[in-house]
């Protein structure tokens, strides 16, 4: 389901990426912070082609969408968004809660979802200290790690962030993208109807 058809209702987790391609370790963060927070709903934002043009994606943006729709169709709560594909030009993390709140109205409340790592820096981010206005800070550490909220100053975006342990899942795209270099198989660390469509279109060969 695209965001333009997209329907929420009370919290909704925003979790963008390339998901070049999504894997497993991308599911389960996800369910781990829909669990954690009690979200309604998380919707996985893919990032358009002009993303990071100077490391852009491997496979096309319409590849990446379509994939993830493949790994959250199963999952009531979670929705493919491509909010950011539609939109022309580069995607800042501000653009994307702007268009979402303007998509799904002022009663959803929304959570951004990023990596504790990111956190600590989204006061470099583009309009950053309008990003706490649109949507409440979900930092997702690893097992073991920690975020102190207490040591960033108060006018940083995240100093009132939300903090949840992420799962012990040692798998990224790289690596995906690795083992299909290699010939290895990757049915164990992505959804089977994505590893389907990746040997189906020939991706990352």
């Amino acid at each position: 389901m695209s965001s333009s058809r997209i329907t929420a209702k009370g919290k909704v987790g925003v979790f963008g990426g390339t998901f070049d391609p999504i894997h497993n370790g991308h599911v389960a963060v996800a369910r781990a912070v829909l669990e954690s927070l009690d979200l309604d709903r998380v919707l996985f934002v893919v990032t358009s082609d002009q993303w990071l043009r100077d490391n852009p994606p491997v496979a096309s943006a319409a590849d990446r969408f379509h994939m993830v729709e493949l790994a959250v169709d199963n999952v009531l709560e979670f929705t493919a968004s491509d909010v950011d594909i539609v939109r022309e030009g580069s995607t800042y993390t501000v653009d994307t809660l702007r268009d979402l709140r303007e998509q799904l109205g002022d009663e959803v409340e929304l959570y951004l979802i990023v990596g504790a790592d990111s956190a600590a820096s989204m006061n470099r981010w583009k309009d950053a200290d309008q990003i706490g206005g649109l949507a409440k800070i979900v930092a997702v550490g690893r097992p073991g790690q920690s975020f102190a909220t207490d040591s960033l100053d108060e006018s940083h975006p995240a100093s009132g962030a939300e903090y949840v342990e992420g799962p012990m899942i040692d798998v990224s795209a790289t690596l995906v993208r690795g083992f299909l270099s290699d010939e290895l198989p990757i049915d164990e660390i992505v959804a089977s109807e994505v590893a389907k469509y990746i040997e189906q279109r020939n991706l990352y060969r």
